[in-house]
């Protein structure tokens, strides 16, 4: 399976879709941020993410981690395969259908950059969020990840379920 040539090289702070990852594990991450004063969070949804991953971007990632050509071109057939709705046959140029270790490559990039920024984040599938310390720094931290994920990733900041909030309690609601 591809995801045991791939798994390894993700970000440990990225607990959704991958084996041996679960939620327990990302709460107790929150609670060891918490415990460090990082007590604002950035929230961040990923606007219908499984439906606007960019094909030739996900083609790319998928590169750096497999060099086999044949699995590669068995992988972009399935990504180009289409969706039969009811009666018809819809073409599909964007999404990951099916696929989260696909999604998790995708978003693999946003762990990368996270992490090069120095920040202490939980990413589960296509949420994550962002410890800082204040409010302040939350919004300059939402602003910049925004305006990554938005001209690098090609995807969508959910602006009805993202916001910075300080937290009251220990662990990060998923």
């Amino acid at each position: 399976m591809i995801d045991s040539i791939i798994d390894p090289h993700f970000s440990n702070r990225s607990f959704g879709f991958r084996k041996g990852k679960n939620a327990h594990q990302a709460i107790k991450l929150a609670e060891q941020y918490y415990e460090e004063g990082y007590r604002t969070v950035v929230d961040c949804d990923l606007k219908s993410y499984f439906d606007t991953i960019h094909h030739q971007r996900l083609r790319a990632y998928l590169e750096e981690f497999i060099t086999d050509k044949i699995v590669l071109k068995l992988i972009w057939k399935f990504l180009r395969s289409g969706i039969l709705d009811k009666d018809t046959y819809v073409e599909t140029t964007e999404g990951a259908p099916l696929s989260p270790i696909l999604a998790n490559v995708y978003l693999n990039r946003l762990d990368r950059e996270l992490e090069k920024r120095g920040h202490r984040f939980i990413r589960y599938a296509d949420d994550f969020v962002i410890y800082v310390k204040t409010p302040r720094a939350g919004e300059r931290v939402m602003a910049s990840v925004k305006k990554y994920i938005e001209e690098d990733l090609g995807l969508t900041i959910n602006e009805k379920k993202s916001k910075v909030k300080c937290v009251v309690q220990k662990a990060p609601h998923f």
